[in-house]
């Protein structure tokens, strides 16, 4: 391996050249889970195409624990979109009713989730000789952008014995660093769903959702989703003010063999019809994951990065926690308007446009 050779290979780490779709599938580092992600945001979202090569470009400076903070407000948040905004009206549809629409939603990043303290190579391998602590924050600061935040990422540059050992063999340190991508200020992560529900009578009714496969990047192969939901009126075997309905839940998405994400939700909801509206609110336990697997590949042995070809994996966990939803239903003959917003450590917004026979 050429100097000259290394300094490319980590200008360009993640510049995508597959000459076909098997190609790109293969070689997943180029193009990697957490840059679908974004992608699919590209796809929802209005977003620049240059803010998305960027991110292209600059990626696979990620390394796992890096890749997992960088990427966190999204994993999470489809974690948190898949396990809420379902909630549809107060009391489920009487048997044989059904209702038939598509749904909107998207999960708020938390709040402080706009930057994480990036972690540093203890080691870096190169020319045959390992160096210590070979990297330094550029402005001093570990602190960069994650997805949901804004502005430049941190520069690593060459220090100590490795930055001494680029001059004595004429390298010029400054072509030899690290740039992490920029924040893309996500506002939310969103999530497509067509809706189905069909009341099975003794005040029951079931919900399926899903998205078919669909091709956010030609490269990055199809994404998906589906689930469903069950929901029970309570109040039709006590006498109550208000009517209180028990409802459940699974939710999954995936994209090939590069992520996988799963949710659950449970719990009580109650309101009170008024006409051709519908108030309620109510209380959902949520928890979720989002699993990531992609390959490295850097065009050769890069300092302070994984060995070409490493396979990465990391997992983001959403435990179990409480949300608060209130939402409106509004019926106008055969159609339908609905929404409603969650409150959490990642605020769920929700909303549907349907029709069917209520």
């Amino acid at each position: 391996m050429t100097l000259p050779r290394t300094s490319q290979a980590l200008q360009g780490l993640a510049r995508p050249h597959p000459r076909d779709r098997r190609a790109a599938l293969v070689h997943l580092s180029r193009i990697t889970p957490v840059v679908f992600l974004a992608s699919i945001l590209v796809a929802l979202l209005p977003a620049s195409p240059v803010a998305g090569q960027e991110l292209l470009d600059e990626i696979s400076i990620l390394t796992e624990e890096n890749a997992q903070a960088y990427a966190a407000p999204l994993t999470e948040g489809l974690a948190y979109a898949l396990s809420g905004g379902f909630t549809d009206r107060s009391v489920p549809l009487e048997g044989m009713r059904f209702d038939i629409g598509v749904r909107v939603l998207g999960a708020r990043p938390g709040e402080g989730s706009g930057t994480f303290q990036a972690l540093l190579p203890d080691s870096a391998l190169f020319e045959g000789r390992t160096f210590q602590d070979p990297y330094r924050p550029q402005d001093g600061s570990l602190e960069t952008p994650s997805i949901a935040g804004s502005g430049d990422g941190i520069v690593l540059v060459p220090d100590g014995e490795f930055r001494s050992y680029l001059q004595d063999q004429g390298v010029d340190p400054d072509q030899v660093r690290l740039a992490f991508p920029g924040g893309l200020d996500l506002p939310l992560t969103p999530l497509l769903a067509l809706h189905g529900t069909l009341g099975i009578g003794m005040g029951s009714e079931v919900s399926v959702r899903f998205l078919p496969a669909f091709e956010a990047v030609p490269e990055l192969g199809s994404f998906r989703s589906h689930g469903f939901s069950v929901s029970h009126h309570l109040s039709r075997w006590f006498t109550s003010p208000i009517d209180l309905t028990a409802t459940a839940g699974y939710q999954k998405a995936s994209s090939e063999d590069f992520f996988e994400s799963s949710a659950l939700h449970y719990g009580l909801t109650g309101g009170l019809r008024a006409g051709p509206m519908d108030f309620y609110g109510g209380a959902l336990l949520r928890s979720g994951s989002t699993r990531v697997d992609y390959q490295i590949e850097v065009g050769g042995d890069a300092p302070g990065l994984p060995a070409d070809g490493t396979r990465l994996t990391f997992e983001s966990d959403v435990s179990t926690e409480t949300g608060y939803l209130l939402g409106a239903r509004l019926q106008l003959l055969a159609l339908n308007l609905s929404g409603h917003y969650t409150f959490g450590e990642q605020d769920v917004v929700s909303l549907k446009l349907g029709m069917g026979v209520p």
